[in-house]
């Protein structure tokens, strides 16, 4: 499922908005202001953002900026009052993809964000990589970037690549890590600790704006990035 998130400061248009999304298959997470988004960024990967520009604390231009530099993959819908023109090119100046004045219909709304949906999805599907667990390197079969991981860091990879859904739960993991790993410490701290230096890692192969591992509340993590594994 596509996983989107709403900032809008307007509890109740966002709460018609994720009931909107919802309704339709959308993964949704939703803010009301920049400091929420930041929250659902840091605990998700999202495929696109719908973003209200009057909002309290940083503007909608402002968090579109910041968007731009931070994630420049994402998707950027705003979805605003203000219909003047030179509003709609200061959105797009900032970063927009689409730009959408309230109030727009359900069916206006929905197909746009599936159009962008699909073309984000188009600009994404190359990317791929390849985990050789002997020679421990990680590959971007695109752009045939690489990383060199360490024996634990590849894995950890194979086994989320290998686990249903690609998700693994945090005690399976350190188990797993303490039979392969015996002279290893296999604590929390010391997976939270892989799972660092993996996601640094792998920033140059994806980008800044994509996960390559994304923590699953109550469960564990999972695995965000098409896997393919060469043993």
């Amino acid at each position: 499922m596509t996983a989107i998130a709403i900032v809008e400061d307007d509890a109740l248009l966002r709460e018609e908005l994720v009931g909107l999304y919802r309704e339709e298959g959308y993964t949704v997470h939703e803010a009301g202001h920049y400091s929420g988004l930041q929250d659902v960024l840091r605990l998700h990967t999202v495929t696109l953002i719908v973003l209200d520009l009057n909002l309290p604390g940083r503007s909608g231009y402002e968090i579109a900026r910041s968007l731009r530099e931070a994630h420049p993959g994402v998707g950027i819908l705003m979805l605003t009052a203000r219909a003047e023109l030179q509003d709609r090119v200061q959105g797009f100046d900032v970063g927009a993809d689409l730009y959408l004045t309230k109030p727009a219909e359900p069916s206006e709304l929905l197909a746009a964000t599936a159009s962008l949906t699909r073309r984000l999805a188009t600009e994404h599907d190359a990317t791929t990589l390849h985990l050789d667990t002997r020679q421990q390197r990680l590959v971007n079969t695109q752009n045939q970037l690489r990383v060199t991981l360490t024996a634990v860091e590849a894995f950890l990879l194979r086994a989320l690549a290998l686990s249903e859904a690609q998700t693994a739960d945090t005690g399976d993991l350190l188990d797993l890590i303490e039979v392969q790993f015996p002279q290893r410490s296999a604590s929390q701290r010391s997976l939270e600790n892989i799972i660092s230096r993996l996601r640094q890692k792998t920033q140059s192969l994806i980008g800044s704006d994509a996960q390559m591992l994304v923590a699953v509340r109550g469960v564990g993590y999972r695995l965000a990035v098409p896997l393919e594994i060469k043993d």
